[in-house]
């Protein structure tokens, strides 16, 4: 995961609209504060908040859809670690903040929604 490009909001306060690329996709994420630069490697997974509709997928590929909202996507991913929460989609690794529904266990493919998308 490495970040394309940066949208400052407000230098002075650090937030910026980032857009994240793993080579062959890219995201927008919020980050708060920003303390990366254009071609920088990100060294954590990236959080997803207001996480709806998880469920176990039917099928077991890895698929990104950018909704409405201006943070909101939609993924398909493979669950890394439950007690972690985090899902790898693509190259992409997301830290989930939701409550799993019990029939998903690690090595499953998920779907949900992500409502806002955040870098540290």
């Amino acid at each position: 995961m490495k970040i394309k490009r940066i949208d400052w909001l407000s230098r002075e306060a650090l937030e910026a609209e980032v857009v994240v690329t793993d080579g062959e996709s890219e995201i927008i994420c919020f980050a708060h504060p920003l303390n990366y630069k254009v071609d920088s490697n990100l060294e954590e997974p990236i959080n997803c908040f207001e996480v709806a509709e998880l469920v176990k997928a039917d099928k077991e590929v890895y698929m990104i859809e950018k909704l409405d909202g201006h943070f909101e996507y939609r993924f398909t991913g493979q669950l890394v670690d439950r007690q972690l929460e985090t899902v790898k989609v693509g190259q992409f690794l997301i830290e989930l903040d939701t409550d799993w529904p019990g029939d998903i266990e690690n090595g499953d493919f998920v779907s949900f929604i992500s409502k806002r998308l955040d870098i540290i």
